[in-house]
């Protein structure tokens, strides 16, 4: 069975995650994005652009925008901070998503707790 190599493009988009989940977490002073959560990041083939999907510990659509709207806005900080801690030719221009995954699943893990209740 063939090894899947782990690309450059794999390793600093784990990097990335790393850092921008630290960033998140100690520097960024903006309340709206304390739950703020970097599930996934995907960095093109040539290093300069990096798709980064955050999650969010609530499901109030109110507070996702707001949180998405305070880290589109601290978007150059967060550049800033990746140039500054990782040693690259080019900081990669960051792409943010909200990634819906895991609020999907606290959806459905309420429809089935309330499904097992009714059937009690």
């Amino acid at each position: 069975m063939p090894k899947k190599s782990y690309g450059r493009n794999e390793r600093v988009g784990a990097e990335i995650a790393r850092e921008l989940a630290d960033i998140l977490q100690h520097e960024l002073k903006d309340p709206r994005v304390k739950r703020a959560t970097i599930t996934e990041v995907n960095v093109s083939p040539d290093l300069k652009n990096a798709r980064v999907y955050i999650s969010f510990l609530t499901d109030s659509e109110e507070e996702i925008k707001q949180s998405m709207q305070g880290l589109k806005s601290a978007q150059g900080f967060l550049r800033s901070q990746l140039a500054s801690r990782m040693k690259l030719r080019y900081t990669p221009a960051l792409d943010l998503r909200y990634d819906a995954l895991q609020t999907e699943a606290m959806k459905l893990d309420a429809l089935i707790k309330k499904g097992l209740r009714t059937d009690d």
